[in-house]
């Protein structure tokens, strides 16, 4: 009898362990967000004119673009657009700086539009290598830098952390604007973190409402 009840608790306490999170957690702040930054292994350079130097976009404007999530996080932090309490948010995109690495920049500048499906979104989540297994992440899959149209968009996409999950995907835009190319391409994805914080956010807790 003992030996039955012993094993029913490690059961038990196994479920409790491993349960997944959900993006009803999120929105009910049971668990954390960790902003990863931005994949740009799908993504393409739309209007050439816009991208002279293929070279330094992947060797130096990527790695910036992601690093400015955590050096100026008064501007790039979800924190608030979540309204997340300090202990329920990071910021960690160090693991998309190493797979932007596979990147080739100058063989995707094009003139023609372009873009992914979700189906694509979440091949592309599924070959990550994440150090962060606890809470739900939240990653931009950048489909395009569109120099015509001068907008960013990506696909702002939630992860449960331990599994690597897809729990919500929506593709969203950014107007680009900024003194620079960095500044520039960085001013898009200010703008789609605004779009979150004023009108996502709600949408996104109505439907995962727990």
């Amino acid at each position: 009898m003992k030996k039955m009840l012993f094993f029913a608790l490690l059961l038990l306490g196994a479920g409790s362990v491993s349960a997944d999170n959900t993006m009803a957690d999120l929105f009910a702040g049971k668990t954390k967000l960790v902003f990863l930054g931005l994949d740009f292994t799908q993504a393409k350079y739309v209007g050439a004119i816009g991208f002279t130097d293929p070279a330094a976009i992947q060797n130096q404007h990527m790695v910036s673009w992601n690093n400015l999530i955590e050096m100026e996080p008064k501007k790039f932090s979800l924190q608030k657009a979540f309204n997340l309490k300090d202990d329920m948010y990071a910021s960690k995109v160090e693991d998309m700086i190493s797979y932007n690495k596979s990147v080739n920049v100058k063989e995707n500048i094009t003139e023609s539009e372009y873009a992914i499906t979700e189906d694509q979104v979440k091949k592309s989540v599924a070959k990550y290598s994440l150090s962060e297994k606890d809470g739900v992440g939240v990653v931009y899959v950048v489909e395009s830098l569109n120099k015509i149209t001068e907008k960013l968009n990506v696909w702002v996409t939630f992860i449960d952390l331990k599994t690597k999950k897809v729990l919500y995907t929506e593709k969203v835009e950014g107007k680009a604007g900024g003194f620079g190319f960095r500044n520039y391409w960085a001013g898009g994805v200010y703008k789609v973190n605004q779009e979150i914080g004023s009108k996502l956010y709600k949408k996104w807790s109505k439907s995962y409402k727990a």
